[in-house]
């Protein structure tokens, strides 16, 4: 459970620090998940705990230290999860839940003025010009691509698999996983979290034999691949089929000069010099082929 919310998160707040059983105060929160600066409502962050069945929490009492340390809180249970997704839209938020209020002498001046009659707020429409989002539309693009899909409070991206490439406890979050786009394009993510989140998102066909064998390939190398000459060199790498004529995906399977195993993702654009790319090491060898045996097995 905590995985799959540690992983919608992550897609969900890009810029805060989120980590696995972190102390907050006398508390140790399942997830915590902390904004670079505090913002409204949720205020400083977002404490997550997972409520099993048959596990004794004090949820007011425990409600109330987030609330007073400036914390939103989320309670998630198991009917919350749905496979790889979970519903992320019963976020109780610092404001205006930690606020004091106290109508002893009646509302505030300010609510009477609240309360007058004004004229409706005035609208314009704003139509962007061609020429710009012509320019532009590789960043609108990507922006869209990165950026949050809400629909009800609830983010719209379906994960299809999710795997750790670091321990689950670790300060420095390593991961991959397949996930689906609302409009029901299908995205491979490679990231890692140490100060701040790092990922790239590259689109990938699935139900194709080619990018099935590619990967499995892929996963064949991790028991014999040679790690030992101490510098970073290719192993074994696939160019993915995206389905898109302008966009060329690889992914492949790197050693270290540390004697590890990493796997790395690039996307490029046809006639552009903005690629992405990502290297994420690994020290889970056995996980590692496993893992990627799964994926395969979900792009074919």
């Amino acid at each position: 459970m905590k995985s799959i919310a540690y992983s919608k998160l992550t897609t969900e707040y890009p810029d805060a620090t989120i980590g696995l059983e972190q102390q907050l105060g006398d508390r140790r929160a399942d997830i915590l998940v902390e904004f670079p600066q505090p913002q409204f409502p949720e205020g400083r962050g977002i404490g997550v705990e997972a409520q099993h069945k048959h596990e004794d929490k004090d949820v007011d009492a425990v409600t109330a230290e987030y609330l007073a340390a400036g914390y939103s809180i989320l309670w998630l249970a198991e009917e919350d999860f749905s496979g790889f997704n979970v519903d992320l839209s019963g976020i109780l938020p610092t404001w205006p839940h930690a606020v004091q209020h106290d109508f002893s002498d009646g509302y505030h001046g300010v609510i009477h003025w609240l309360r007058q009659s004004k004229p409706a707020n005035p609208s314009m429409d704003v139509v962007l010009p061609r020429e710009y989002l012509a320019e532009h539309s590789e960043g609108l693009r990507r922006a869209w691509e990165y950026g949050k899909f809400d629909q009800g409070g609830q983010s719209d991206w379906n994960d299809l698999g999710f795997w750790w490439l670091s321990a689950s406890y670790d300060p420095y979050q390593k991961w991959f996983k397949l996930t689906e786009t609302p409009d029901g394009r299908t995205m491979l993510q490679l990231g890692k979290q140490v100060r701040g989140t790092e990922h790239v998102l590259a689109p990938v066909q699935t139900e194709h034999s080619r990018n099935r064998g590619k990967v499995h390939s892929l996963a064949y190398e991790v028991d014999s691949a040679d790690t030992s000459a101490g510098e970073w060199a290719d192993i074994e790498k696939a160019w993915l089929e995206t389905g898109l004529q302008s966009t060329s995906v690889i992914f492949k399977l790197v050693a270290t000069p540390s004697g590890e195993l990493a796997l790395s993702l690039g996307k490029y654009k046809e006639h552009s010099d903005d690629g992405e790319f990502i290297t994420v090491s690994t020290e889970f060898k056995r996980n590692l082929k496993e893992s990627l045996h799964e994926l395969a097995n979900l792009l074919g």
